[in-house]
């Protein structure tokens, strides 16, 4: 009888010790710990010269950029910065990701190549003869931060900043996704199912309408909103806990006065629009 009783207990303390398992597995998948470590890259570079007309120009530009350092066990992190490199970076398959980061600088140095031009003789005895000259000056800022990064999944932020005599002339963010685990670029094949893309248009033109308290396409024109009919499910987006926002640049969806519309779709209400073995069923 002892012997009976005392293989009931061991029994019950095994099945204890194996709920207590269970439950401590659950909680620790997908339970927020970072997909990834990052490190942070600054560059920068100035130049300056005479414009055609006598003015001169200086540009500064600069770039802090925070880039994948480490991933969990049994992950390289090699393909995950190439990735990164492509994607976020707009490099082309030869650069090392060190290259790559240089290049964000120096693209935004060459953007006023077209303001170079030499000096005709005439000008530049004119330029010479002037006793003040005017001074434009120009500076571009590149930030790359990871703003979701839980649930093997990585997004980035990319903010691009143009100012003029400390003007602000351009603002825009543009989004990155990664699987780490899956080594890839999330786009949104990996989201949702293609024959259920037109329904999440119509989604997003619902909560554009709900989000500016507008009944229909001719107050959102009166706002600032063209081609809202024909509103596109682009790859600019990003996660967070709640759901999916979708952000478009300035001129795709609105004048820019408007800036850089968000539309968020939340995750139920997309359900019946994911693919098989959607990287949103990882993230609710």
């Amino acid at each position: 009888m002892r012997t009976k009783v005392l293989i009931i207990f061991m029994q019950l303390a095994i099945n204890v010790l194996l709920l207590s398992c269970g439950d401590q597995k659950a909680s620790n998948d997908g339970d927020g710990k970072p997909a990834v470590t990052v490190n942070t890259q600054r560059l920068s570079d100035t130049s300056g010269f005479t414009m055609s007309n006598g003015e001169r120009c200086t540009i500064v530009a600069d770039a802090t950029i925070d880039y994948p350092a480490s991933a969990g066990e049994g992950i390289a992190v090699d393909s995950l910065q190439r990735l990164f490199a492509a994607y976020v970076l707009e490099s082309g398959d030869s650069l090392s990701l060190k290259e790559a980061m240089q290049q964000v600088v120096a693209n935004s140095m060459h953007q006023y190549d077209f303001m170079t031009e030499p000096l005709t003789a005439d000008e530049a005895a004119e330029a010479n003869e002037s006793d003040e000259q005017a001074t434009i000056n120009y500076a571009t800022s590149t930030r790359v931060t990871p703003i979701y990064n839980k649930n093997g999944v990585v997004t980035f932020e990319r903010v691009d900043v143009v100012k003029k005599n400390d003007k602000v002339t351009s603002v825009t963010h543009r989004y990155y996704s990664f699987d780490v685990a899956g080594q890839s670029y999330i786009d949104l094949s990996s989201l949702f199912r293609d024959d259920a893309i037109a329904d999440v248009c119509q989604l997003l033109k619902q909560q554009l309408l709900k989000q500016n308290n507008a009944t229909g396409n001719e107050q959102l024109n009166d706002m600032g909103y063209y081609n809202v009919e024909n509103i596109t499910v682009t790859r600019n987006f990003f996660f967070d806990d709640n759901g999916v926002t979708w952000s478009y640049l300035p001129n795709e969806l609105a004048v820019e006065a408007v800036g850089e519309p968000r539309i968020t779709i939340p995750y139920d209400e997309l359900k019946d629009a994911l693919c098989d073995e959607s990287i949103i069923d990882r993230l609710k």
